[in-house]
């Protein structure tokens, strides 16, 4: 049974025994306590009210830097590809793809990343190869830091790509780059996908959801069923779907999936 399967519509952790507040296009509601042997959640409507507005009024440039700054707090950082819980992840935690890994190259243009077999992606790849591959970073037994330092990346201006090599490691730059680039992505999925008025936070913390979990991941998800039927209630218990991790023994929680939800619900029910 999955995790979210053994919550009660209001917790984060079988435990709780306060529901979490939530706002919605109503007011802002505050958890007091579960009732009933097949327990439901009761709220009280505070007097706070909370600004609730389409997605479509909170322009990208508006967000942009409370995303980058969640992101950071949020996700760790990697500067060469680190395999964690059955991925391997560069940068703020952006999971690479198995022929990216393998070949240690990942690509990219202003609109996402770009995958590895792509025809112009694979040409400049053929006519790079050597470069691209680098050169090792130990010389007789020596590490060649000016190697290390050193960004190695292919840009083909007729078509506005990249092709950076991870041989040395992503340079502050390059995780930069791809910071942004996978944040736009993650807006355009929440502002595509979600139909109803949202909170500030709550369009932050679904921004990093997305960026989490994927488009595909992120439109079958439970939270954007929850939210585009207007339960929103349920959402913030709905975000615990993504915790879990393939093991040898079937899924477990993760403590850092579990963590990065956290405090995804802990902004998404403030306000």
């Amino acid at each position: 049974m999955a995790y979210v399967d053994l919550l009660t519509v209001g917790q984060i952790n079988t435990n709780d025994s306060l529901p979490i507040n939530y706002s919605s296009d109503t007011g802002y509601y505050e958890g007091q306590y579960f009732e009933g042997t097949d327990p439901v959640a009761v709220y009280k409507k505070s007097k706070s009210v909370p600004a609730v507005l389409p997605v479509s009024r909170y322009s990208y440039d508006q967000v942009k830097e409370e995303i980058t700054d969640f992101i950071r707090q949020t996700y760790k950082g990697y500067v060469l590809p680190t395999l964690v819980e059955n991925n391997y992840y560069v940068g703020f935690s952006h999971i690479l793809t198995t022929p990216e890994v393998n070949n240690l190259m990942i690509a990219f243009d202003d609109n996402g990343i770009i995958p590895l077999d792509n025809p112009q992606v694979a040409k400049i790849i053929r006519n790079n190869h050597p470069y691209l591959k680098g050169t090792t970073l130990v010389k007789e037994g020596k590490v060649d830091y000016d190697a290390f330092v050193k960004s190695i990346a292919v840009y083909d201006e007729s078509n506005n790509l990249y092709v950076y090599s991870l041989i040395n490691g992503a340079r502050p730059e390059f995780i930069e780059r791809l910071l942004k680039i996978d944040m736009l992505v993650a807006y355009n999925i929440v502002t595509d996908i979600i139909k109803v008025p949202v909170t500030h936070n709550q369009l932050i913390a679904l921004v990093s959801l997305a960026y989490d979990i994927g488009t595909n991941k992120f439109r079958t998800s439970k939270v954007v069923k929850a939210f585009n039927s207007r339960n929103y209630n349920a959402v913030g218990t709905y975000f615990m779907e993504f915790v879990e991790t393939p093991k040898k023994k079937g899924p477990g929680v993760s403590g850092t999936l579990y963590n990065r939800r956290l405090s995804e619900i802990r902004l998404l029910s403030s306000i």
